[in-house]
């Protein structure tokens, strides 16, 4: 890829939800591509699961990066400014449409898909509560780059835009969760100021088990 490529960073749009659901799945398991692997062949309860909540309902606090040349979605961060309030409204507002997914479709197609699931939420189900994190840290993102925009300063953009919005918010602190798996996200976040304030384990994959979640923290104000 062209080294000079020029990207654009800007708020989440409705039009944007197709791109963000193949990213999600491109970047799914710790951090690589899930294509072709067998875990997870149901794209879009995956993207129910992880990503696309946030572009129905947190378009605000969510933005993309877009290849000026192409037009193509580069990678994206989605967001919340109360962790809180958001996990409510996910409960409220998206768990049926999860269970429709999982009972209508993925059991009987994707059956290692709706396996994953259910192994997902018990292991969750294990961690402790991160309500302490969420009161000094409210906010919080995801963010993922397609594999030929990574290293070259996208990332860094798109978490320049959500800690400028949190800020402006008032909002003392963002969080994020991600694998030590990811090895390629770990030194960016610690690089940009981000400290880790919890381990999670076991891992979510199932074939990943010795995988331990990093809870990463920022104080923002």
């Amino acid at each position: 890829m062209d080294d000079a490529v020029s990207i654009i960073i800007r708020p989440l749009k409705t039009r944007d939800r197709r791109a963000v659901e193949e990213i999600c799945y491109r970047t799914g398991y710790n951090g690589e591509d899930l294509t072709g692997t067998g875990r997870f062949n149901d794209h879009r309860l995956f993207g129910l699961l992880f990503s696309l909540y946030y572009t129905y309902h947190e378009r605000a606090n969510s933005f993309v990066a877009v290849d000026e040349d192409s037009g193509r979605i580069a990678g994206y961060l989605l967001g919340s400014l109360d962790t809180i309030a958001q996990e409510k409204r996910f409960s409220r507002l998206w768990t049926a449409r999860i269970a429709a997914r999982g009972l209508l479709v993925s059991w009987w197609r994707y059956r290692e898909s709706f396996s994953a699931m259910w192994h997902f939420s018990s292991v969750v189900h294990t961690f402790p509560p991160l309500s302490h994190i969420h009161r000094e840290y409210p906010a919080h993102l995801h963010i993922n780059l397609l594999p030929g925009y990574q290293r070259r300063g996208v990332g860094g953009r798109l978490m320049e835009a959500m800690e400028a919005r949190v800020r402006g918010a008032g909002i003392p602190g963002i969080h994020l969760i991600t694998s030590d798996m990811n090895l390629k996200a770990v030194p960016f976040y610690l690089g940009r100021g981000y400290r880790i304030l919890m381990e999670l384990s076991p891992g979510i994959w199932s074939d990943a088990p010795e995988a331990r979640g990093l809870v990463f923290g920022k104080k923002l104000t």
